[in-house]
């Protein structure tokens, strides 16, 4: 009476169950088979007969089980079962409740371990396709037709359906345009033309709401049976599963898996795999615009050093004439005042022709050597102002550093109206003197000194001239300040910052 009791019990217990479930005495005798396990071993009854009846061995195993019910009443074993003229490997679980007095009932669970192998398959092989993928060069390159083509063909094969596509927006939203359709049937990328996104609303309107449109029996969903005409029966597409492209936050596009002229049901790995390869292809378009984004950006950048260094050389020429012209006008001077006034302007001009032409010469950098550009100034200063009455040596101490060439402009006028100032004004015929330039570096300011030896100039009388006008201007320009001390020879010193 115990044991008829819990069979009943055991009977509606495992009745809503969807699984291949038996339940045997101590004897193996089958009291009660679940609806899926008669169909999975393709019997129309089981009640009556033995377990040991539809097993090929492993008859010991649960023998022994069932004789130890005492001690064991739990066992999981791989068996071989009968099915039809076949067999096949089962995973079987069995537990067991003592009823009565040497009266016992076993609840058995079987599962097709070739559905389990298939599985765990189907779960390794998309395993590794997404870590291909991750490591993928074609990805990361911006190729986007290598990428496309490569994403395409390994989820072809890891979902195993008939067909993977990839579809972009165009800047309009009016057209959804395939920019890769991977057909396994010939193994190749095959033509596909774009579609119209105003004839098929209901389907683009899902991408707005759903992660993925799946569709075991496309033509007949009411999501996806409006691109009947134009898509799905000219294929001969059956189940389709769409994942919406995105990038930053917007939907650019879809990727399409589809099987042809038969009902694929779309497991959750399926999906899952599904959702990785959509970020793969976003990956990959996104990759590609920064790509062109760069090359644009490159290719704008050496059209500016381009110019840039065109502009340099013209005012380089332009500077060279206005020089030759002046020194034309020096020569033709009838007296010394003229000459002196003409030989200044040839100076200052000297001293930006210099700064140019170091820009030209290192066109990639806007920046350069102070020390350079001051010993080329000092030494072109040298030429052009070789007094023989006078014996004066021009010397310099340069902290090494680079700065913008707006910079050194301003700095390369003071030195030089600084210059001219002492070799004017501070000497006297038959003379021996000396013209400092020092520049030293204090963090991030810079402090530009010019003194010479010279007579320098009587207390409290006030600095004036269109050389001391210009410096004052030039240091106003580098936003600087200017101390000028004449009580012991001349001395001008300029603080400003670097930055």
């Amino acid at each position: 009476m115990a044991q008829q009791d819990i069979l009943s019990t055991l009977r509606k217990l495992i009745s809503g169950m969807d699984e291949s479930l038996v339940i045997f005495d101590q004897d193996g005798k089958i009291l009660h088979a679940s609806f899926d396990l008669e169909k999975l071993l393709e019997r129309e009854s089981l009640v009556g007969t033995t377990i040991f009846e539809h097993l090929t061995y492993e008859h010991e195993r649960i023998e022994h089980f069932l004789r130890d019910l005492n001690t064991s009443r739990y066992v999981d074993l791989q068996v071989m079962l009968k099915r039809g003229t076949g067999v096949f490997a089962s995973r079987m679980r069995l537990a067991a409740w003592k009823v009565d007095e040497n009266e016992y009932l076993v609840l058995g669970s079987l599962v097709d371990a070739t559905y389990i192998e298939r599985r765990r398959r189907d779960l390794l092989r998309k395993t590794l396709t997404i870590e291909l993928l991750s490591k993928s060069k074609k990805i990361r390159s911006g190729k986007l037709h290598d990428a496309i083509y490569e994403i395409l063909e390994m989820s072809s094969k890891a979902v195993g359906v008939t067909r993977v596509n990839a579809w972009l927006f165009d800047e309009a939203h009016e057209h959804i345009e395939c920019i890769g359709n991977y057909d396994t049937r010939v193994g190749k990328m095959i033509p596909q033309e774009s579609l119209p996104v105003f004839e098929m609303p209901t389907y683009f309107m899902l991408f707005e709401t759903e992660k993925i449109i799946l569709a075991a029996n496309a033509q007949t969903s009411p999501y996806t049976s409006e691109l009947n005409d134009a898509y799905l029966i000219p294929n001969g597409i059956v189940s389709i599963m769409d994942i919406p492209l995105r990038s930053e936050g917007s939907i650019i596009g879809v990727i399409c898996f589809e099987q042809v002229k038969q009902v694929l049901n779309w497991s959750l790995n399926d999906q899952k795999f599904g959702l990785i390869a959509a970020q793969m292809v976003s990956l990959a378009v996104e990759t590609h615009k920064r790509k062109i984004a760069q090359q644009e950006l490159e290719a704008a950048l050496r059209q500016q050093k381009r110019l840039l260094t065109e502009t340099n050389h013209r005012i380089v020429n332009n500077l060279k004439i206005t020089s030759s012209l002046l020194n034309i006008q020096v020569s033709k001077a009838r007296d010394v005042y003229h000459k002196n006034l003409m030989l200044d302007s040839v100076n200052r001009v000297q001293s930006i022709l210099k700064l140019h032409e170091m820009l030209t010469e290192n066109s990639k950098n806007l920046r350069i050597s102070l020390s350079q550009y001051i010993n080329r100034l000092v030494q072109s200063l040298r030429e052009s102002l070789s007094f023989p009455q006078k014996q004066l040596q021009l010397l310099t101490s340069i902290d090494s550093c680079e700065i913008k060439s707006s910079l050194a402009i301003s700095i390369g006028i003071i030195i030089n109206e600084a210059v001219l100032n002492s070799y004017k004004h501070a000497f006297g015929e038959n003379e021996i003197g000396v013209i400092r330039i020092d520049f030293q570096m204090h963090g991030p300011k810079g402090v530009l000194e010019i003194s010479d030896n010279g007579r320098g100039i009587k207390e409290n009388r006030e600095l004036s001239g269109s050389g001391v006008d210009i410096i004052r201007g030039m240091v106003e320009h580098l936003n600087g300040n200017l101390d000028i001390d004449g009580t012991n020879g001349m001395k001008i010193c300029v603080s400003f910052s670097l930055r």
